[in-house]
């Protein structure tokens, strides 16, 4: 993202990163490994990232180097549900689709739960740690009315999303981004294994027949 000179000449060039999470990418297998081949699982890790995206209107929201935590967290790409969405499908925080941003501009506040069932939310995963951020949010003294998740427009979205809602916390500025939640599909690890040769695969075990007790190993490429 950013380019510098490193090396005794200045001559070669170096490249800060944007975002912590490729790192979590690229040690893919061997996170695996620690959790025992086990699917889904979660990386966390906080360091510093840069951008180009320096505003000074923006104050201190806008800074070329920051502080970046992320978790990625690994699941199935065929089966995106969460064992604990449950546990948090009846909250209610406030929400603005694409459908509103473009329609009335109003937020709505249907449960977690309803609005993974109407496809508002892509999945039970992402709308799980939306929940949690909600949580969390909330415990640190952010108020419910000041708090709401943002829908990306098709024309903002990352390359690398299929679904992506913003935290966003209501300021004297207006509406400031503070966490983003994207279901970042297979995009990373698969460039990855293209870039590397490196197989960045999970497996878990499929049944051969309903009558069988066969089992194979199927390979599964892991979503963020």
């Amino acid at each position: 993202m950013f380019t510098t000179s490193i090396g005794p000449t200045g001559k070669d060039a170096g490249y800060l990163r944007p975002e912590t999470a490729q790192g979590i990418f690229v040690n893919f297998r061997r996170l695996l490994e620690q959790n025992g081949g086990r699917m889904p699982f979660a990386a966390a890790q906080i360091g510093t990232a840069y951008r180009n995206e320096i505003a000074p209107r923006g104050g201190l929201l806008r800074v070329r180097e920051f502080q970046m935590a992320e978790i990625e967290h690994f699941v199935d790409p065929t089966d995106k549900s969460h064992p604990k969405f449950a546990n948090v499908s009846q909250l209610r925080p406030w929400l603005f689709p694409v459908t509103n941003q473009l329609g009335d501009g109003k937020m709505v506040d249907p449960t977690l739960g309803e609005a993974v069932a109407a496809g508002v939310i892509d999945n039970e995963t992402l709308a799980y740690f939306m929940a949690r951020t909600y949580q969390f949010l909330i415990k640190v003294g952010i108020k419910h009315d000041g708090l709401r998740f943002r829908q990306h427009l098709k024309t903002e979205m990352a390359h690398y999303a299929t679904d992506c809602w913003d935290a966003e916390i209501l300021m004297s500025a207006g509406w400031v981004e503070c966490v983003g939640h994207a279901d970042r599909a297979c995009y990373d690890l698969k460039v990855h294994m293209a870039k590397t040769k490196v197989k960045m695969e999970a497996t878990k075990r499929v049944s051969a027949t309903p009558q069988g007790y066969q089992w194979w190993r199927r390979g599964l490429h892991a979503c963020a």
